[in-house]
């Protein structure tokens, strides 16, 4: 049984994560390939390769590549939970990043000079979006979640109202559609929380954030998206907290 421990994946670095995510992703052909197949896979260096495998616990590459032949599966947890456990890690170094870092002190501005902020979503990002604005509210910030995308906007055209989108694809028709309604006042204000950049809705804010994690779909039903949402709760906290702190 492959068991890879979670205290030495904590420790592996964004260029060794992706050497790992790799690994997870192709175990069958992880087993054949030599250090420099596998570095020419993910566009890094031997060393990056043989620093990874001795973070695991293993003496080089070698020792690695042996432990895959003579296992045949992943034990205790599936694979996608390494990789979003990774990911995650890595996309919260990310937002201290001087890039992400301006995106949320553009958002955090936004949410400090609202008098309300309404939350958006549909079916998981309408979940989100109630506990938002719940969270939200619980810290101080007036705050409101709607899930029906026709249901009127208290104050709408406000200077000091702020909407806040959840979206993982960013290309949800109804949400772009009531994004179009909102963007007919010059006054709008809208945050949006998307998986990618280039999307519709990202397009239509004032400030986008965005957390880039592979994107799951549902066997049971090929159209539900479970692209986890752990970014999502992290930026909305890390939001909340930022924007109220030092606040009289």
């Amino acid at each position: 049984m492959i068991n890879f421990i979670p205290e030495k994946v904590r420790t592996l670095n964004e260029l060794e994560s992706s050497v790992f995510n790799y690994i997870l992703s192709n175990l069958e052909e992880a087993k054949n390939l030599t250090v420099r197949d596998c570095a020419e896979k993910v566009h890094v260096s031997t060393a990056t390769v043989m620093r990874t495998a001795n973070k695991l616990g293993f003496h080089g590459w070698a020792d690695l590549r042996y432990y895959l032949k003579n296992n045949t599966q992943v034990s205790e947890v599936p694979v996608n939970y390494y990789e979003n456990l990774v990911q995650l890690d890595l996309f919260l170094r990310s937002i201290s990043e001087a890039k992400y870092g301006e995106k949320m002190s553009a958002a955090v501005q936004l949410i400090k000079s609202a008098r309300y902020i309404v939350f958006i979503g549909l079916g998981t990002s309408g979940a989100l979006a109630e506990y938002g604005a719940r969270y939200f509210s619980n810290i101080g910030l007036e705050s409101y979640s709607i899930s029906d995308p026709y249901q009127a906007i208290k104050g709408k055209g406000a200077v000091d109202l702020l909407t806040i989108i959840l979206s993982a694809s960013g290309e949800t028709d109804k949400i772009v559609e009531r994004m179009m309604k909102l963007r007919e006042e010059d006054t709008a204000k809208i945050i949006s929380i998307t998986n990618e950049e280039n999307t519709t809705v990202s397009k239509l804010s004032t400030v986008n954030l965005t957390y880039n994690f592979q994107t799951e779909f549902s066997e049971y039903d090929p159209l539900e998206n479970l692209t986890t949402q752990l970014p999502v709760l992290a930026l909305l906290e890390i939001l909340a907290h930022q924007a109220t702190e030092n606040k009289e």
